[in-house]
């Protein structure tokens, strides 16, 4: 699912006559009560109160093309044909001309919690990453780890646990709620059940990461076909328990197999592994390869990459489809 999205629209490809009289006439020094100045663009206008969902940067200052940018609201909410519709009624001319300046992709998977993905998950070849405790999301216990992030700067990848996010905003929703209303529902207003389990995996493409295959409007059609989650490892030995001393060739192999399941338990298989490489000379993959069956499935639970694209094609599916 396509969670944001960012347009790119020549400053020369012009805005629709509805869109020029809103934002009227203004310069960088002089801006209308619609045009709000911004750090990065000449001005910044909001477009909801002409009943589209979308903020219109108008120029940007730092390229000589002047481009504009249509951030779209909501972006999850909405199919295909929005996007269409709200391309048509900002810009001139066939939207599959826009570039993609940004644009997040998603995949939702239900009953797989944090706390199973944690010793299991790494994505691969991300030298930067970051683990966040539920104190993020608001009073929670400090004890179990909600956010995985890796990667920084135009290219990100979270998993994190969706309810907790949500949960956040729906205090917020509450404490902003008028006291003589009804309070808000938060199945009603998120589509998710408050009990429910969801843990997301995201990845954000900005800039220069935006792949190839995804890089102008007219390509959105084919994005159920780009994997986004390609470098996200999750390792399982299939098992459902951890082997027995019996079961090992010798008791060193079942100790030592025990210490590194303990101690990726501990530490999350994402700081693991570079930890591991590190104290073993480069031979983290040969070290977890010959100890394999110690990470097994437990608790009933199941995912692996090719799980994880389909839920991804799925919902992309469902979304371009509309």
């Amino acid at each position: 699912m396509i969670d944001k999205l960012d347009l790119r629209a020549p400053s020369s490809g012009g805005l629709r006559p509805e869109i020029s009289r809103y934002i009227r006439v203004f310069n960088h020094d002089e801006h209308s009560h619609r045009v709000k100045p911004n750090a990065y663009y000449s001005g910044r206008c909001d477009l909801r109160p002409l009943g589209y969902d979308a903020i219109l940067f108008l120029n940007c200052k730092f390229q000589k093309s002047h481009n504009h940018k249509l951030e779209i609201l909501d972006t999850s909410k909405k199919c295909y044909s929005d996007f269409v519709n709200l391309a048509e009624s900002v810009f001139e001319g066939n939207p599959d001309s826009l570039g993609i300046m940004r644009i997040d992709l998603t995949a939702d998977v239900f009953d797989v919690p944090m706390s199973w993905l944690r010793p299991r998950t790494r994505i691969k070849f991300k030298q930067f990453s970051d683990e966040h405790g539920k104190l993020e999301y608001g009073q929670f216990g400090r004890t179990q780890v909600e956010t995985l992030r890796a990667g920084k700067g135009d290219s990100l990848f979270r998993i994190y646990d969706k309810i907790a996010e949500l949960q956040m905003q729906y205090r917020r929703l509450c404490r902003k709620a008028s006291k003589d209303a009804e309070p808000p529902n938060f199945e009603r207003e998120f589509g998710y059940r408050p009990d429910a389990v969801v843990t997301r995996f995201e990845r954000q493409c900005r800039g220069q990461s935006v792949p190839d295959v995804l890089d102008s409007f007219a390509k959105l059609p084919y994005a159920p076909k780009f994997n986004p989650f390609d470098i996200v490892e999750i390792m399982s030995s299939g098992k459902t328990s951890l082997p027995t001393i019996e079961e090992c060739e010798t008791p060193s192999e079942y100790f030592i197999g025990k210490g590194l399941n303990q101690e990726c338990r501990e530490m999350g298989m994402q700081r693991f592994r570079p930890w591991l490489n590190k104290k073993t000379g480069g031979n983290a993959a040969r070290m977890l390869k010959r100890y394999h069956r110690f990470f097994p499935t437990e608790g009933g639970l199941s995912l692996t990459g090719a799980q994880l694209y389909e839920k991804y094609r799925e919902s992309m599916e469902r979304q371009l489809a509309g």
